[in-house]
């Protein structure tokens, strides 16, 4: 499927981001006012056919804890995926964000941002690459998942998650794009995923709800 996020206020004439996200993952509603967060996640369980109330239940908290968790105003989109892999379950957590970079210059904007994530302390690796005709920076790290980290709930276990950093084109803004999960028998599953999706990034003139 194919995600438009916005860069800046939803109008006509605003530029968005466009992503190749599989239609396995789920976005996931980031509205501010609760009443009306909450009755977009309901929808999201009943497109999902969730006959399970245990099952029901726990998605719903993980739900409001993501998007609780993710309310500091650089996350523009995030989606989920709870998927069978070669017979057992699996699931991952996409989150993209935008980031000012003060420049256009997109080489300068990768540089820059490879040397901040690296003294930053939290990847164990920082690479910088290029993924189509993107320039990016990757970065991958571990640490222990906290609530709204995994659709199964599981508090503490180990998460493996993935940076991918891509400055967007003609715009002094970088898309952040993480892949995050608990399921680290599937890491290259996921790894693979989140690298074709950064290199599908487009931007797109109008937003597609605009367009007839």
């Amino acid at each position: 499927m194919r995600v438009a996020l916005q860069i800046g206020h939803r109008t006509r004439a605003a530029p968005v981001i466009v992503l190749d996200v599989p239609p396995d993952f789920h976005q996931v509603p980031l509205q501010t006012e609760t009443e009306t967060r909450t009755a977009s996640q309901l929808q999201l369980l009943e497109v999902m056919g969730l006959s399970d109330p245990a099952q029901r239940e726990a998605l719903s908290l993980y739900l409001e804890a993501l998007a609780v968790r993710l309310s500091d105003g650089t996350v523009v989109g995030t989606a989920f995926c709870a998927v069978e892999l070669d017979g057992h379950p699996s699931t991952a957590t996409l989150t993209v964000a935008l980031h000012p970079t003060a420049t256009a210059d997109r080489g300068l904007a990768v540089m820059g941002a490879a040397e901040a994530m690296r003294r930053d302390g939290r990847y164990a690796t920082v690479d910088i690459r290029e993924l189509g005709v993107h320039p990016a920076v990757t970065g991958m790290a571990e640490r222990p998942s906290v609530p709204g980290d995994a659709a199964s709930g599981e508090v503490g276990a180990t998460l493996r998650e993935m940076s991918v950093l891509v400055p967007v084109p003609g715009h002094e803004q970088a898309a952040m794009l993480t892949m995050s999960t608990p399921c680290l028998e599937d890491w290259e599953v996921y790894e693979t995923l989140l690298l074709d999706i950064a290199r599908s990034l487009q931007v797109q003139q109008t937003h597609p709800d605009f367009i007839r």
